[in-house]
This record gives structure tokens, C-alpha cells and sequence, in this order.
């Protein structure tokens, strides 16, 4: 059970938890959740929000997406080296990823979706 994996997580001695931030029923969601995947395109592992864009990025094999969170429309994607390990805020205009790369990782700046915040 959940349950009994979320207890299991935070044993003494760990030094870190595991424990989802919030969890919600399956049955909750069936009707509401919306899907997004794209053809040839695998292992979705790789996540990061922009809350205040209302962004998710989703880092994948071969690609990142940039995903409207209240609707998963999907703004950008962007191909990337073999299966996407690491996605980060860089900055108010890029984000950092970095690949696989066939065992040989590479790192790169992405240009983010996320239309330019005014200065001032």
C-alpha cells in the first residue's frame, strides 16, 4: 500500500525522504487528467515547473517539451541528446539540460518558453 511505502521511505538514517509533496486518488483524477506524449518519443522522466509561467517542462528522450500546466497544451519542444537526465531554471530566459549523450554527457542552455519578463 502507499501507505506502507511512504512509512518505508523515511526510515531512521535516511537522508532524505521520499514521501510525495501531495498524493491524490487515481479516482480523483480519471476524469479530469489530461494526457500529452508524442510520437517516437519515450521516458518522460525529467521535470521542472515555472509556477510563476505556468510552465512544466518535461524532459525526455531526444526532447524537452514545454507544457501549459492548466491545459498540458504544449508551447515549445526542443530536441536534446539521447535521454534528458537534468532540467533546470537557469535563469528568467534559459534553463540548463544536460543528456546522455550515447555515455558521453552533454550540458546546454535552453532558450525557455517562457515569454521575457519587462525589466525595470
Amino acid at each position: 500500500s502507499l501507505l506502507a511505502l511512504a512509512t518505508a521511505a523515511t526510515t531512521p538514517g535516511s537522508s532524505w525522504s521520499a514521501v510525495p509533496r501531495k498524493t491524490v486518488p487515481y479516482a480523483e483524477l480519471k476524469d479530469a487528467a489530461k494526457r500529452f506524449s508524442r510520437g517516437g518519443v519515450s521516458h518522460y522522466l525529467t521535470l521542472t515547473l515555472d509556477a510563476a509561467e505556468a510552465l512544466l517542462y518535461v524532459g525526455a528522450r531526444e526532447a524537452v517539451f514545454a507544457l501549459a500546466t492548466g491545459t498540458v497544451e504544449l508551447k515549445a519542444a526542443t530536441d536534446c541528446f539521447n535521454y534528458v537526465r537534468f532540467l533546470q531554471s537557469y535563469n528568467s530566459s534559459h534553463l540548463y539540460a544536460c543528456g546522455t549523450y550515447a555515455f558521453q554527457p552533454k550540458c546546454t542552455y535552453i532558450v525557455s518558453a517562457a515569454p521575457p519578463r519587462p525589466r525595470g
